[in-house]
């Protein structure tokens, strides 16, 4: 009833007839009431909208199809394009649309042929559009506007509607625009002096160009000097010959709430995703971060262990050292292919990614339990330490390539000083210069252990092979149970409890399966069948972590230490809301990032901090990245990065945030904050 009301108290402003298309009441009108030879003249095509639902504009957002109008004019009459008013965003769900509700006018342009005689001609279209609300329905209608040709008189009674519909246009301003892209975030900035934050309602800006633009990112808003900066991130159709050109449309408080909208062009391009960093740069950073990844705990464990086996080696200890880094280089280049290869096909994901599949996670706990067991003397599987099985210890070579592969997936974790901004920057650039970045990280990871097999010295100091090996092999292997439990507790966050019972009998299939095998009996068909049944158990223990996908996400998120501040999670509404109120410290962290627990345990969940955010009054949110989030993914890229941990602290509402070090202390978070309350 309320639909039809609006249509009646709406259709005075014209006789003309308006059709309904089901949920779009639509009608063609003149600003003329006769038209001369020759002139052109604007006619409306004003759709009145079903409450509720809405079309779309010339670029839909994410989804849609923007009206279209195909004409059926008399000889020599031609039809201009559609002129498109200003939009509004229209989210749905994870979703943003750009679009229109209520009443809409396009201006369209008519012109008359200049021979035309004079009479009554008929114009006709057929309307298409696309109108949605919880479904989407594909309607059109048949138009059509008798025109008068004579004279060329105004209609008076559309003049305000007319009028109206071309204060809806965005304006040709003369105004100086640009962007800048650093990662996969964008800048644009805007001259328009005058504007006064405290008058500004809201500034949104709507690209012309599909996919340029990450349309349900926020766009925040920085005041500068001559005018605004709206920040977001870039799309999954941008590329670096993509343009900005789009509107801009402003909404200020100056008594009523007045809207105007302009078109801009803005002139810029990419800006390196670390400031100034350079290729090379990039390259020996990635070496540092690399050499760092080694004293790790992630890391740690496992090197350790390569290190014994070397005391065991009587010759050609060098080649080991090699093969071990190319084993290492190797794989950082594998991960670093598939990483840009699943970013390349829309994901967003990052560094570490491979943890963040609860899949992967089991299994590296399963491969972590059996070395810890056979280092403690459980079973044998062959001479060498890091053996997978008699293929791959020919000469102890497989061992040490095998040993640089298991440090990469393990390196995963860990996210060393450095490292973020060379491969945050690395992201950003080529194929051929982002392997280079990652080839260089390996290296630098491999470089102590080759350099080990070229010093003489060193070795000398290394104690004889002896029984005391033993007792280190079985030391050692508490480290990898430890990982292990670790790894357990990874799991329960992204799996829940159910997730870690799917592995805990998983695990113990395959420990029963390796017992059966070390207890089989003399008789033939004993054999057979405990084979059979260990065979079975491993089956099991193998099933068991592809069904953990099913159940990733039911972990419930902990509470807030007490020790340290009070947070909630993180989401871009409630940062942009709790930015306007005042200051904002985000967290961004994952339950396999160690170097996160640390920074947790000693630098923010503390007394001291704590009391700093309440005193300063500042919001504390946390990102959890344990499971893939493309939201948190987006923000990181925002600032560079592509791994956790992130720490973002934002003095106010227009402010770029800070970005803290990956390796925090107490102190550093303490002087960031005296120095933000100082500079307020």
């Amino acid at each position: 009833m309320a639909f039809f009301v609006i249509t009646l108290s709406l259709s005075s402003f014209s006789l003309a007839e308006m059709v309904n298309s089901g949920n779009v009441e639509a009608e063609l009108i003149s600003e003329y009431k006769e038209v001369s030879p020759g002139q052109v003249v604007t006619v409306l095509l004003r759709t009145l909208i079903r409450p509720k639902w809405h079309t779309y504009w010339q670029n839909p957002g994410d989804s849609g199809a923007p009206t279209t109008m195909d004409w059926i004019l008399p000889d020599g009459f031609k039809a201009g394009e559609i002129q498109w008013p200003y939009p509004e965003r229209l989210p749905y769900g994870p979703l943003v649309n750009f679009g229109y509700e209520g009443e809409v006018l396009f201006p369209i342009e008519i012109t008359v042929p200049e021979n035309q005689p004079v009479g009554l001609v008929t114009i006709k279209a057929k309307g298409g559009w696309l109108v949605c609300s919880d479904i989407c329905i594909p309607e059109d209608a048949d138009l059509s506007l008798d025109l008068l040709v004579g004279s060329k008189s105004v209609d008076e009674k559309y003049t305000a509607l007319f009028q109206d519909a071309r204060e809806r246009l965005p304006k040709m301003l003369d105004v100086a625009s640009s962007y800048s892209v650093s990662g996969n975030a964008v800048r644009i900035q805007v001259q328009i002096p005058g504007l006064k934050r405290e008058r500004i309602n809201s500034i949104a800006y709507f690209p012309y160009q599909e996919g340029v633009i990450e349309n349900p990112a926020e766009q925040f808003l920085k005041m500068v000097e001559g005018g605004f900066e709206l920040q977001t991130l870039t799309g999954y159709d941008y590329t670096e010959t993509s343009q900005f050109n789009g509107i801009i449309v402003i909404e200020e408080k100056a008594g009523d709430l007045i809207t105007m909208a302009f078109e801009i062009s803005p002139q810029g391009g990419l800006v390196s995703a670390s400031g100034d960093m350079s290729l090379l740069l990039a390259l020996f950073f990635a070496f540092l971060g690399g050499l760092i990844l080694n004293l790790m705990p992630c890391v740690f464990p496992v090197l350790s262990i390569k290190i014994l086996s070397l005391v065991q080696e009587t010759g050609n200890v060098r080649r080991h050292g090699w093969i071990y880094l190319a084993g290492v280089v190797l794989s950082f280049i594998g991960v670093a292919a598939i990483l840009i290869m699943l970013r390349s096909g829309g994901a967003e994901i990052g560094w570490g990614f491979q943890l963040q599949s609860p899949i992967v996670v089991s299994i590296l706990a399963y491969l972590f339990l059996l070395i810890a067991l056979n280092l403690s003397g459980y079973f044998e599987i062959g001479g060498d330490l890091m053996n997978l099985g008699q293929g791959l210890t020919h000469k102890g070579y497989s061992g040490s390539f095998f040993t640089g592969v298991l440090a990469t997936v393990v390196a995963a974790p860990c996210t060393a000083p450095f490292m973020a901004s060379a491969i945050g920057f690395a992201l950003t650039q080529s194929n051929l210069s982002a392997l280079m970045i990652f080839a260089s990280l390996g290296l630098g990871m491999a470089t102590p252990y080759v350099v080990l097999c070229y010093s003489p010295a060193l070795l000398k100091r290394m104690p004889k092979p002896g029984a005391w090996m033993e007792r280190a092999k079985e030391l050692l292997a508490f480290p990898l149970y430890a990982s292990a439990v670790w790894l357990a507790w990874v799991l329960s966050v992204q799996a829940g409890s159910t997730g870690v019972l799917y592995w805990g009998v998983g695990a113990l299939s395959m420990v029963f399966a390796i017992w059966l095998l070390k207890n089989l009996p003399g008789s033939k068909g004993g054999r057979v069948i405990l084979q059979a049944s260990a065979l079975s158990l491993m089956a099991v223990a193998i099933y068991l972590p592809s069904t953990l996908a099913s159940v990733a996400g039911q972990a419930s998120v902990s509470s807030s230490d007490s020790s340290g501040p009070k947070w909630e999670a993180y989401t871009e509404a409630r940062l942009a809301e709790y930015r306007a109120l005042g200051p904002v410290f985000v967290d961004f962290d994952a339950a396999w990032c160690i170097t996160c627990k640390v920074n947790d345990a000693v630098a923010i969940n503390t007394p001291e901090v704590k009391e700093a955010f309440e005193a300063l009054e500042v919001r504390y949110l946390k990102g959890d990245w344990t499971n893939e989030d493309p939201a948190i993914t987006r923000k990181l890229g925002e600032y560079g990065r592509s791994g956790v941990p992130l720490y973002l602290l934002y003095a106010g509402f227009g402010d770029r945030a800070e970005v803290l070090p990956q390796i925090l202390s107490k102190n550093i978070i303490l002087s960031a904050l005296d120095k933000m309350a100082t500079h307020d």
